[in-house]
């Protein structure tokens, strides 16, 4: 019975870290030709000006750990192109965290965008900046790791 009850605690000191809190930050990894990031950065604001008011919708764009990347100064213009207002605050604002990274060397990059409403966006460009495919869209529900056990495990008290 202690051995459980040992077992219990820690399992629940070690999925407390692991609730699911939406986005935290972005990353930009090795970029594209400029005007392949511009092309990427167009599209993602084209994205999302088809999934949220441009008029009606302020966003808050997370930084990357290398914040002054050409990416984040050219997909802060594409948002205010399209008519969004970012803010620096967290009040009332949807978060936008990105990652852009490489894919093959020279060849294919990668896009992902995560949005503090849940909704997750990914699409993969070619190397001058152009769609390769489609993109996928999905809605993700946060819960943290009890909950997926407890749902799992079906605890009956």
């Amino acid at each position: 019975m202690k051995n459980i009850f040992l077992s219990l605690c820690f399992l629940i000191v070690l999925a407390s870290g692991c609730v699911s809190r939406g986005p935290i930050n972005s990353f930009a990894g090795p970029l594209p030709e400029k005007s392949a990031v511009a092309a990427i950065a167009d599209d993602a604001a084209f994205i999302l000006a088809g999934l949220y008011p441009p008029g009606h919708t302020a966003l808050r764009l997370l930084p990357a750990k290398n914040a002054e990347n050409s990416f984040a100064v050219v997909f802060e213009s594409s948002l205010r192109g399209k008519g969004f207002t970012l803010a620096a605050t967290d009040s009332d604002t949807l978060a936008v965290a990105y990652t852009l990274d490489v894919l093959d060397e020279k060849t294919a990059w990668y896009l992902h965008l995560r949005l503090s409403d849940g909704k997750v966006i990914a699409r993969c460009y070619l190397a001058n900046g152009q769609p390769e495919g489609g993109q996928s869209q999905a809605l993700l529900e946060p819960q943290s790791v009890l909950t997926r056990i407890r749902e799992a495990v079906r605890f009956e008290p």
